[in-house]
């Protein structure tokens, strides 16, 4: 039996709805967001847990990814008692959860929680329509009572137009992410050799960043600048980008080039703020940490730190990948041949961070 415990005044909690209000509407991280809807409202009332499930119209399904303490659920749209708010938009107050044959046990079972009695209601955006459902369970005072009823309705309009914009936020990230992907593969498609360059790039610098303790958002800035480093090679002469032998000096600088035309065509891009940066990382992949790089010269810390972290990636795929004019160079030659570099092309505080990397992947592998 569930002990019971005092109710906050209705007035407390109000303004507790208001309060977390003004928090949904700070978050876009829909994973951050759903827990936080679901602690707030198990707070608010007074109940041991909460899901938010998420209306998949799409694919009929409802998912959450908030269950407090359970992982990822994903139910067909037309069952259970989520199944029923969803369809009608009414709230629902079932005070004996195995009494009521709408009830999925079945997410019970899976999770090896008990459900005794619960109350569900819609989470709709600022045109009415259902985008989720509030599931609380386990009222610590026994029942939900019709004071619950009506708190669980007042949050459902802050609940929604967060979860909506958090939905859409998502939903523009995709694209953006997809979009740099589209731009990479269409450099990675000039040269079958290079096939793939891009996508281990980025695989190899975010390996290292995550090994040096940067954090997530970093990490998100230097994968995509990984992803297009190269892209100033849609200026380059084809005959000279898939040209198998070795360069004239002319082509070799024109080749080169490619460095200084991802900072300009990328300059140009509209980025986010926070990746306002990835113009002068992406284009600075080829500096030198002793200053002999190109195509500015930089030197020490006055190469973006993701510039230095990239040149490591690049080089050491460079090396392990098929060339025109060469074969793929064994993982353990590779580093060997770059260790002598350190200092002069590579930071020699990074290096031992992709070496880290390198072995924890070699033995991954094993």
């Amino acid at each position: 039996m569930v002990e019971k415990t005092k109710i906050p005044s209705l007035g407390d909690r109000l303004e507790l709805i208001l309060e977390v209000g003004r928090a949904f509407s700070s978050v876009l991280n829909i994973d951050v967001l759903l827990n936080l809807i679901a602690d707030h409202t198990a707070d608010i009332l007074n109940a041991d847990r909460c899901s938010i499930f998420v209306v998949d119209a799409g694919k009929n399904k409802l998912w959450t990814r908030a269950a407090m303490g359970e992982g990822r659920i994903e139910i067909p749209a037309d069952t259970g008692i989520a199944g029923a708010v969803a369809a009608t938009g009414e709230i629902i107050n079932v005070p004996d959860a195995y009494a009521d044959n709408r009830f999925n046990k079945d997410i019970d079972r899976a999770t090896g929680y008990k459900t005794e009695n619960l109350l569900a209601g819609p989470m709709t955006n600022i045109n009415g329509d259902i985008i989720g459902v509030f599931q609380v369970l386990n009222s610590k005072n026994r029942v939900f009572s019709r004071d619950d009823e009506q708190l669980l309705s007042a949050l459902s309009g802050f609940a929604g137009n967060a979860l909506e914009n958090s939905l859409l936020y998502e939903e523009l990230k995709r694209t953006f992410n997809s979009m740099v992907e589209v731009l990479a593969a269409t450099i990675d498609a000039k040269h079958p050799y290079t096939a793939g360059h891009t996508a281990r790039v980025a695989e190899y610098s975010c390996g290292i960043a995550r090994e040096m303790g940067l954090d997530e958002a970093q990490i998100e800035i230097l994968r995509i600048a990984a992803y297009l480093h190269d892209y100033g090679k849609i200026g380059i002469k084809d005959v000279v980008l898939t040209k198998p032998g070795k360069l004239t000096d002319e082509e070799y600088l024109e080749m080169k080039s490619h460095a200084a035309k991802t900072r300009e065509i990328l300059s140009k891009m509209h980025f986010e703020r926070k990746f306002k940066d990835i113009p002068l990382i992406a284009g600075s992949h080829h500096e030198k940490f002793d200053g002999s790089g190109y195509p500015q010269k930089l030197s020490g810390e006055s190469i973006p730190l993701g510039a230095r972290i990239m040149a490591i990636a690049d080089v050491f795929d460079a090396l392990t990948s098929d060339r025109d004019y060469r074969k793929a160079m064994p993982f353990n030659k590779a580093v060997e041949l770059m260790k002598k570099e350190v200092g002069a092309a590579f930071d020699p505080r990074i290096f031992p961070f992709f070496e880290n990397y390198f072995q924890k992947e070699l033995n991954d592998q094993s």
